[in-house]
């Protein structure tokens, strides 16, 4: 079994986006991803974070202090990037992590929905966070589209969050997605990697979610810290 993971960073904040909003918890990010989104419209706001990453042991993946946080009540939030690109090690170190700290975390594990999770992954984690790309992230449907991962998470505790800066990705959404999920599960989260970009979309993106009766996501860590990574 290997025992190493691929990390862009590792950090204690708070939940900033979804079905979780506000919790607190320890952000793992991991390297690699299979999109690039970028666009006229938004570029995706990690990108020179999860480009970059080191292939480190278990055991120094996350600081003890983070640990007890975590056996506290935060939440372990796997991230990327594309997290699945790592599904096995990804298992291997939560079966380390258990077996290490004799507790079994609450793990969130967010990801483009373009990868199907092994079975024993599905098994482990509480709480899916899946972000399908719209055609507005510039990248072709057959690339961001995997209508059977969409399925399957679908069936287990999860949310899917749409990244919102137009009408037309509502429609899209609608269009696209509602034979593959249930839309009780969609959110709507307005565009943009800055507070004053934020202020652009964000009221028509809450204009939106009242009038199609879908929940509504803040971006949290843009809202207090701006762009600053790593918090």
């Amino acid at each position: 079994m290997k025992d190493n993971l691929h990390v862009s960073e590792c950090f204690y904040s708070i939940q900033g986006e979804g079905q979780t909003m506000g919790i607190p918890a320890v952000f793992l990010r991991l390297s690699g991803c299979n999109l690039l989104c970028k666009s006229d419209n938004w570029v995706c706001d990690t990108i020179e974070v999860w480009r970059k990453g080191v292939k480190t042991p278990f055991k120094d993946v996350i600081k003890k202090e983070w640990v007890k946080r975590i056996q506290e009540g935060a939440h372990l939030v796997i991230t990327g990037g594309e997290p699945l690109l790592h599904d096995k090690a990804v298992d291997n170190f939560l079966t380390w992590f258990r077996n290490e700290f004799n507790f079994i975390p609450i793990v969130e594990i967010e990801t483009n929905g373009t990868f199907t999770p092994s079975i024993n992954l599905l098994k482990k984690v509480s709480y899916w966070n899946c972000s399908p790309k719209l055609s507005t992230s510039g990248e072709p449907y057959k690339k961001r589209m995997n209508d059977h991962s969409l399925r399957i998470i679908n069936k287990y505790n999860s949310i899917f969050k749409f990244v919102i800066s137009c009408e037309e990705d509502i429609l899209e959404v609608l269009q696209d997605f509602s034979p593959f999920i249930d839309m009780k599960k969609a959110v709507f989260m307005p565009s943009g990697d800055t507070q004053e970009l934020l202020d652009k979309s964000r009221v028509l993106v809450a204009n939106q979610c009242i009038k199609h009766g879908i929940r509504y996501s803040e971006r949290l860590h843009v809202v207090i810290w701006n762009q600053k990574t790593g918090v």
